[in-house]
């Protein structure tokens, strides 16, 4: 049976441009010792990553897209799977610096997929100060998001340093001959409606009934603005006001990490009525301010952050694909006081995810069933042709976005994960993106930047760092 993304998923392969890799994945610290034989590491990790790839089928399938984009793409599996592709063996130049690391991930994330593989890769990155070893893997947005991503590659580990055998291979049953090509594609199209011609009405009658109910609610949102009725913890799509911060990435990225105590972050988001994703977007909002102050840039409004929300039911998240809506946060970046930020975030965020959820999960999931694919991937082109994305104003000024982390330490092949810090992608006007990760002992950040744009990523870093020591130290034990 012919296996379609859904129109989500298949946003993400037709609005790729040059610069807008629609990746996402995860930078994890390997505890290893100096006297560790690499070679021997890397071949044991290759070895089972391999034993179990097909506990992860999209692992081994490609995408294929039809002539002019006249259908959805499909997934298919790929007959010349070669794992040597997608597990690579790197290391750093002596000393293994930190900075190092970072410039060897940041040219990893900024280089797309191989469109005509599996759209994954994993680096084995070797040379680290002390003899650690690390992983950098990333994946096509259209196959994973944050969560579905995280439970998926829950496969390639372990729950203890004991390694699970793989589970037993289940061949899949096909019926007639599957489609494995563009031209075949389209030809599966077109028979499906020789067969079926009534499928053409109840498509169109399925479309209107979509685009009526995204119509009403682009047209609730507007007219609330107007009115101004909207939530006053909800802004506005109209609110954001472009800044340095906006434009269209580059193809080249710049990537910094950074970890703080978890425990200390959730006693001072308590203290303080807040949650660790208020704290976040706190302390991103502090050091954002002293950013913008750097460059000489004074805020105007306040800076609107999109938060992507998780909208699948209870016991789904393994399922691949997205399942995403999105939020609208005020970073309350014109508070100077970090405390009064905080409290105001906290006060704004309290009933904005559960609103949200309950009247706009479904708006992410119908603008691409209603657009289709065949204007999707054009209007990608065309925005991307004509820069529109720094002449049109941003809905944000960019993305911050909280991922759960596993309950359990987790090891690979054996050795146990020290650090994981996600990577989130930088799509549209967005050229930065704030990706936490609660992990162990640890809240983790992973920070993506154009690299044109955002050169002071490192910077920023820092401040991010400064803004959450100083609430942690501020807080009584």
């Amino acid at each position: 049976m012919t296996q379609f993304l859904d129109p989500l998923d298949s946003a993400f392969v037709l609005l790729e441009v040059a610069g807008s890799a629609m990746n996402i994945g995860a930078v994890i610290e390997l505890e290893a010792s100096v006297a560790e034989d690499p070679e021997a590491r890397f071949e044991l990790i290759r070895k089972n990553i391999g034993s179990r790839i097909h506990e992860i089928p999209i692992f081994t399938q490609r995408i294929v897209r039809a002539p002019f984009d006249m259908t959805w793409p499909i997934l298919v599996p790929e007959e010349r799977f070669d794992l040597d592709r997608h597990v690579v063996r790197v290391a750093l130049p002596s000393p293994g610096t930190s900075a190092q690391f970072d410039a060897l991930v940041s040219d990893f994330f900024s280089r797309t997929l191989t469109a005509n593989r599996p759209l994954w890769q994993l680096l084995v990155i070797e040379g680290l100060e002390d003899g650690r070893a690390a992983i950098a893997l990333k994946v096509h947005h259209a196959l994973v998001d944050g969560v579905s991503g995280a439970e998926v590659f829950a496969n390639l580990f372990d729950i203890s340093p004991e390694v699970r055998a793989p589970a037993p291979v289940i061949e899949p049953q096909e019926n007639g001959q599957p489609v494995t090509s563009s031209m075949g594609l389209l030809g599966h199209g077109l028979n499906k409606i020789r067969r079926r011609p009534q499928l053409v009405f109840e498509s169109v009658g399925s479309w209107a009934a979509r685009l009526f109910e995204t119509a009403r609610a682009i047209v609730r949102i507007t007219l609330m603005y107007a009115r101004r009725q909207s939530n006053p913890g909800q802004p506005s799509i109209f609110e954001a006001r472009r800044t340095s911060l906006n434009g269209a990435a580059g193809v080249e990225k710049e990537f910094h990490r950074l970890r703080v105590p978890l425990a200390d972050v959730k006693r001072a988001a308590k203290s303080r009525g807040a949650s660790v994703t208020d704290f976040v977007i706190a302390t991103s909002s502090g050091a954002l301010r002293r950013l913008l102050a750097d460059r000489g840039e004074v805020l105007g409004k306040d800076l609107i952050a999109f938060v992507p929300i998780n909208v699948r039911e209870q016991g789904v998240s393994s399922e691949f694909g997205n399942q995403i809506s999105g939020m609208l946060a005020r970073l309350h970046a014109d508070i100077a006081d970090p405390e009064e930020r905080l409290v105001a975030i906290a006060k704004d965020s309290a009933a904005s995810v559960a609103l949200q959820r309950e009247k706009n999960a479904k708006i992410l999931q119908n603008i691409p069933r209603v657009l289709g694919p065949m204007l999707i991937s054009f209007g990608g082109k065309f925005i991307s042709a004509l820069e529109l994305v720094n002449r049109m104003p941003p809905i944000a000024n960019l993305m911050v976005s909280s991922v759960p982390g596993p309950p359990i330490p987790l090891w690979l092949s054996g050795y146990r994960v020290a650090s994981a810090a996600p990577v989130g992608p930088l799509i549209g006007s967005f050229s930065l993106n704030i990706t936490v990760l609660g992990f162990g002992d640890f809240l983790e950040f992973g920070l993506l930047g154009c690299a044109d744009q955002m050169s002071d990523l490192s910077t920023l870093r820092d401040y991010i760092y400064e803004e959450a020591v100083a609430f942690i130290s501020a807080t009584p034990v």
